[in-house]
């Protein structure tokens, strides 16, 4: 008899006891998550994926170098990282013949990161038990040799800007010093891939010895722009995952409309993807919603947005308020869309 995992038998539970309909929109929730919209930084990421495999894959570099992908927050830079990582088969983990093999080895860097904090993530990204009070100098030894065991040349470090925000000065250096130096380690060079808010380029540019500016590559994930391949693009997107979600859209999706969406979603793809995601979450749990027939109005987005802006009043709502374009947001660090005024004052009083 094969075991059932708690997670598995937990979800086999729900799915007997919810109603049909709520299993059936627990489907369409899937089919949302699951569905990527390629956009023009997808290309480029596979791309440079490609070369650095190469160079791994020629076994003669004495060094590695470091990719960087830098966009706003909101600019769906991790969405296409992720993407591409998962769609290239060679970073798919695999049992080996002696343990678990990955070419790369992927974390979130922690807010307030330090060296510590860092190598504590990556060795419990790595499978690794740590002691809450092992030496943070130890764990990045251990760290390199546990990617030596594993066979893993790529490290992957999203939200790399809480690197530039280290508690001081000394624990910055140190903190970037042992990063840098795992692309030069003997015998073996390490791949850095860093992901991040455009400060992190300065990472490239505060190093002295200029260590990681040969062959650095940078690609930068621009906002959208009011222009026919943008708003053409954004249109693609709105009716693709309202058809993987089986709804139609109830009114016509006018220039304004597409403009507003684009504004509202201050003029990053990810953002305005997540605003178009909250109105089909709000479509599917219409009281008029029945499977096959559920409609999309503007009610919706009025409201996906309002979820996103923190249940913002109507006359601050892009979809409701009649000078929308006078609305002005930003993106805090949890992905809600906040005052920009308190995102700016906030930020610097942290730097």
């Amino acid at each position: 008899m094969t075991d059932i995992s708690a997670d598995d038998e937990m979800l086999a539970h729900i799915r007997n006891t919810v109603s049909p309909d709520t299993e059936y929109r627990s489907r369409l929730l899937h089919e949302l998550k699951s569905t990527h919209i390629v956009t023009p930084a997808d290309e480029k990421i596979a791309d440079e994926l490609e070369k650095m495999v190469a160079h791994v894959l020629a076994g003669n570099s004495k060094e590695g170098y470091a990719l960087t992908i830098t966009g706003k927050s909101g600019a769906g830079k991790s969405e296409s990282l992720n993407r591409c990582l998962d769609a290239h088969p060679s970073f798919k983990p695999f049992e080996g013949k002696y343990n678990r093999l990955s070419l790369s080895l992927s974390a979130d860097t922690p807010p307030s990161t330090t060296l510590k904090s860092l190598g504590t993530e990556l060795l419990r990204t790595s499978r690794y038990e740590v002691s809450a009070t092992s030496d943070p100098d130890k764990n990045w030894s251990i760290l390199i040799e546990r990617m030596k065991i594993m066979q893993t040349r790529i490290l992957v470090l999203d939200e790399f800007q809480h690197v530039l925000d280290a508690p001081t000065s000394m624990k910055y250096m140190h903190l970037s010093n042992s990063i840098k130096a795992l692309t030069y380690t003997k015998g073996w060079p390490i791949w850095l891939i860093i992901a991040g808010v455009p400060s992190i380029a300065n990472f490239i540019d505060r190093d002295p010895h200029r260590q990681l500016d040969r062959r650095a590559p940078l690609i930068v994930i621009e906002d959208l722009k009011n222009e026919d391949d943008d708003r053409n693009r954004v249109e693609d997107t709105l009716y693709a995952l309202i058809e993987c979600c089986e709804l139609s859209l109830g009114f016509t999706l006018t220039r304004d409309f597409l403009l507003r969406l684009m504004h509202g979603g201050i003029w990053r793809f990810g953002t305005t993807v997540h605003i178009i995601k909250n109105a089909i979450e709000k479509g599917l749990w219409d009281k008029s919603w029945s499977r096959g027939r559920g409609t999309l109005t503007k009610q919706h987005f009025i409201d996906g947005y309002s979820r996103l802006a923190q249940n913002c009043s109507l006359e601050t709502n892009v979809f409701h308020a009649e000078e929308w374009n006078l609305i002005q947001r930003e993106v805090d660090d949890k992905g809600h869309l906040v005052d920009a005024i308190s995102v700016k004052s906030r930020r610097k009083r942290a730097s």
